[in-house]
């Protein structure tokens, strides 16, 4: 037995029974949250390459596993890492229970984030590559349903996130040349020019993220949402390891101020096509523009204060995230999802209202809210490197609270005075518990701190 075979080869399994469930709905919910817990679960009780007893029984989990000569590590500076990611997706089936999303989000779901893990723990670090290609072919069912048209935002999602690859490729093959001959100047320009692009692709990093509102605005929030976040996660996470892997390209002179300017520029733009825009989905694809790039800034930082705040922001990340597109769920099921379709909801849907104006205040780093911590801590570290960044990075943040605010002032007004809340108990519940935590991540974030700072175990060498 070995750790990549229970989490990455026991959730594809589950998947594929999944899929005759597909009609079953809440069963296949209840079956994935179930899965998920057991493999959060099992990150505390399996502790790779280190013996183990099970009553009489004696026991070893490997972390390595080989397939045609190509490895899979899942080691135990893995582990808080699994525990995010499997316990972010059971998050996303619980609340599947009150957002009713597409029949395959179970099964699909479990493959795309095992293939996500894959790629984290692949070596050489070429395969990642394509692992998160078959990850985003495997998402498109989610976008269009069976004999329906293939919209224009899930071809340039395709697009965009299929051109990421021969960069990626073509990066690992320079970024070894550059390990063998380390005098040559050539692979390293080569190796930084390709990684840049490739990941800039994938990120969705400024000029590259047109599909993202696109999609956005296109399908259903709630597997959007679920799509643009779990591959920011992973491509993140991907993204440090790599760094982490060739410490030298970590060193290189440019790399932070390139991170500044391009986390600037997507924090500056989205903010401001935030504030202007009328259709709600744009406007939460804007937001987790806002928030990949204020991950760009953090490591643009280029020190250990960068990196920690780079990953004590995932979490809040996933919450506001997954509240949001909550929020917007329940609106749809109503109303168009645009600034005038949700005029005098406050008075019907105040839970779902609420969810998405904590979510789109928390991401423009209003005080009390999940952001404010890390983005203080953050702003005031880039202060001492460049004041032009700041004054950009608060551009965005306002342009965000002035969406927030436009939406309040549409969803409170109405002629009628009477409140009719239409929202069921088991709605009213998940928002409600949605909002209290990005409140509490925002009064009280050191009691998440120590969890969250295990991530950088996996990152050593360049810290």
């Amino acid at each position: 037995m070995s750790t990549p075979l229970i989490w990455i080869f026991m959730p594809v399994l589950a998947a594929i029974g999944l899929w005759f469930l597909k009609q079953e709905r809440k069963w296949s919910l209840i079956l994935g949250m179930g899965l998920c817990l057991l493999l959060v679960f099992l990150t505390f009780v399996f502790h790779p390459d280190v013996p183990g007893n099970l009553g009489p029984v004696s026991f070893q989990i490997s972390s390595t596993f080989s397939v045609l000569g190509r490895r899979f590590v899942l080691g135990s500076n893995r582990m808080p890492f699994l525990r995010l990611i499997y316990g972010f997706l059971g998050a996303w089936f619980l609340g599947g229970w009150v957002s009713k999303p597409h029949k395959y989000f179970v099964s699909l779901g479990l493959v795309t984030t095992a293939l996500l893990v894959a790629a984290i723990a692949v070596e050489p670090f070429l395969y990642a590559a394509l692992l998160i290609e078959v990850a985003v072919l495997i998402t498109v069912p989610l976008f269009v349903s069976p004999g329906s048209e293939i919209s224009q935002g899930v071809l340039r999602y395709v697009i965009f996130q299929t051109l990421a690859m021969p960069f990626i490729l073509y990066a690992g093959w320079a970024a070894a040349g550059t390990e063998a001959n380390p005098a040559n100047e050539r692979f390293l320009l080569q190796a930084v020019l390709l990684l840049s692009l490739g990941f800039s692709f994938w990120l969705a990093v400024f000029p590259f993220y047109t599909w993202v509102p696109k999609l956005a605005g296109e399908t259903a929030p709630y597997v959007f949402g679920f799509v643009v976040t779990s591959l920011s996660l992973a491509i993140l996470l991907l993204g440090m390891d790599f760094l982490n892997e060739y410490v030298w390209l970590w060193n290189f002179s440019g790399l932070a101020g390139a991170f500044r300017l391009v986390g600037a520029l997507m924090v500056a733009t989205g903010g401001i096509w935030a504030a202007f825009e009328q259709d709600l989905k744009r406007i939460f694809a804007y937001a987790v523009i806002v928030e990949n790039g204020f991950s760009l800034l953090a490591l643009g930082l280029h020190n250990s204060i960068g990196l920690e705040i780079t990953t004590l922001m995932f979490l809040p990340h996933l919450v506001i995230n997954l509240v949001w597109v909550l929020g917007l769920s329940m609106l749809a099921e109503e109303t168009e999802l645009n600034i005038q379709g949700i005029k005098g909801l406050m008075h019907s849907r105040p839970f779902a209202v609420l969810a998405i104006l904590a979510g789109c205040l928390s991401v423009g780093g209003l005080p009390l809210f999940a952001e404010f911590p890390l983005r203080q801590v953050l702003l005031e570290n880039m202060a001492m490197e460049s004041l032009a960044i700041v004054a950009w990075a608060l551009v965005g943040g306002f342009g965000l609270l002035f969406s927030a605010f436009r939406i309040l002032a549409v969803s409170i007004e109405s002629k009628d005075e009477v409140w009719v809340i239409s929202e069921n108990w088991q709605q009213r519940i998940f928002l409600s518990l949605g909002v209290l935590l990005l409140l509490v991540l925002g009064v009280a974030p050191k009691w998440f701190y120590p969890g969250m700072l295990r991530l950088l175990d996996a990152f050593d060498r360049f810290r």
